[in-house]
């Protein structure tokens, strides 16, 4: 067995084994099993089975359920995989960076409750005011201009504060 006790060589040279890493532990949300809810409403979401180390898609009935539910499979990956997504070989690292929102992101959409009929508290960024704004989101055909909770929308919207260090006194 491999451990990192025990090196193994390759042409002469030590190299620890791959599998002496521990295989990661998802805790918290991504633990959950997917819950469609008792709502009868058909909501294609995605869920990240802890099992597989995979996100999934499954139908949401539109209320009720756990955390363990995400509008993208992107979303899933970047809230729950090990194996979270980063930019191509050859992307510039601005891509890696918070950028503030500029005026064709998703962030300068207006809030779209959708044509679901549930009843979803949820934040918008409203670009002309700067703020995250709660409205009703109908469960389905968001816009990407929809968040969870306030700091998650400040967060992805909002432009970084400037740091501005305080003068010190005599």
């Amino acid at each position: 067995t491999c451990s990192a006790e025990k090196p193994i060589f390759w042409s002469g040279e030590p190299r620890l084994a791959l599998s002496a890493l521990p295989a990661p532990v998802f805790g918290g949300n991504c633990a959950q099993k997917y819950e469609t809810g008792p709502c009868k409403a058909i909501i294609p979401m995605w869920w990240f089975n802890a099992q597989s180390g995979k996100c999934e898609q499954f139908i949401y009935g539109g209320c009720g359920g756990n955390q363990n539910r995400y509008e993208t499979k992107r979303q899933c990956e970047m809230t729950c995989s090990a194996e979270k997504p980063i930019s191509l070989p050859g992307e510039p690292l601005e891509a890696l960076i918070a950028q503030p929102a500029s005026v064709d992101d998703v962030c300068s959409r207006p809030p779209h409750s959708g044509p679901c009929m549930a009843s979803f508290p949820r934040f918008y960024y409203d670009a002309q005011t700067k703020q995250c704004l709660p409205f009703i989101y109908g469960g389905c055909d968001s816009n990407g201009n929809n968040f969870e909770t306030m700091r998650q929308c400040m967060r992805v919207c909002a432009p970084p504060a400037t740091w501005r260090p305080e003068p010190l006194l005599p």
